[in-house]
């Protein structure tokens, strides 16, 4: 074989090995923008409120996020690689690690664009908002959007938590969420969203936590008015999930559109 081919075929070898060991090297330094999720909506919405990771193994896959504890034990927020629980006596607690979690999400934030200036009057104002900012980007992919301002007020929710037998999540918030109103208050709101065709997974749109800059308000955003502020957003194009192991979850009946319920406790 002439000797020039034989060196392009090395050559070529070699930059394909490269490129190969490049793309492991994203995924080794934890820099493979995936979202990581603990369960699945449909079974939390059943019922399923059993942890399946604990908060230490969690927070190694990520620095932001939300969700909930064992038990539904209150909301989760997760902000700067701290996991904060809103509980259904209003306060705020940072999380041992010890804790187990039945279903939340989480991610490395990573900024792939800002939004400098936001003015909402409500909830709806700023989550049609949000829809127009990630169509620049494609509806089709999870974001994770960091919005810090001031609210004249929001109001948020957190659930007592459940014993076993455990009811469904309809239920539960139906008789043990409890309703926080809070006033001129400056924090973040973690906003999550998921695509239409993820939703058998998780819940399609947006979901938001917010944390008060104090660390004394927070929970589920169920309303606000007159926020200003500012966004930071992540483009997630990678998903990875772990589900339970129980008998629970191996036997439940996934065949029941929840859509319905999902839509009537956010």
């Amino acid at each position: 074989m002439n000797k020039k081919i034989v060196f392009v075929l090395i050559v070529m070898g070699l930059l394909a090995i490269s490129a190969v060991n490049a793309q492991n090297s994203l995924f080794l330094n934890g820099n493979d923008d995936s979202m990581y999720q603990v369960s699945l909506m449909q079974a939390f919405m059943h019922g399923e409120y059993d942890g399946v990771v604990t908060v230490g193994d969690f927070k190694t896959h990520g620095d932001i996020g939300l969700g909930t504890f064992e038990g539904v034990n209150g909301e989760m927020i997760v902000l700067d690689g701290v996991v904060y629980q809103a509980a259904a006596d209003g306060s705020i607690n940072v999380m041992a690690d010890n804790e187990t979690i039945p279903f939340a999400t989480i991610t490395t934030f990573d900024e792939d664009g800002s939004i400098p200036e936001i003015t909402a009057k409500d909830f709806d104002d700023l989550t049609g908002q949000l829809d127009k900012e990630i169509k620049k980007y494609g509806t089709n992919n999870m974001f994770v959007i960091k919005i810090k301002g001031d609210f004249s007020n929001i109001t948020v929710r957190s659930v007592e938590k459940q014993e076993k037998p455990y009811k469904e999540f309809t239920d539960v918030a139906a008789v043990d969420q409890k309703v926080f109103n809070c006033t001129d208050q400056t924090g973040t709101v973690v906003a999550v969203y998921f695509p239409e065709y993820m939703n058998e997974l998780n819940m399609h749109g947006w979901h938001l936590h917010f944390l008060s800059d104090n660390k004394t308000k927070g929970g589920h955003v169920l309303a606000f008015n007159d926020f200003k502020g500012s966004g930071q957003v992540d483009e997630i194009h990678e998903f990875k999930m772990i589900l339970p192991t129980d008998d629970s979850f191996k036997n439940m009946n996934f065949t029941e559109d929840m859509s319905g319920k999902i839509s009537s406790v956010e």
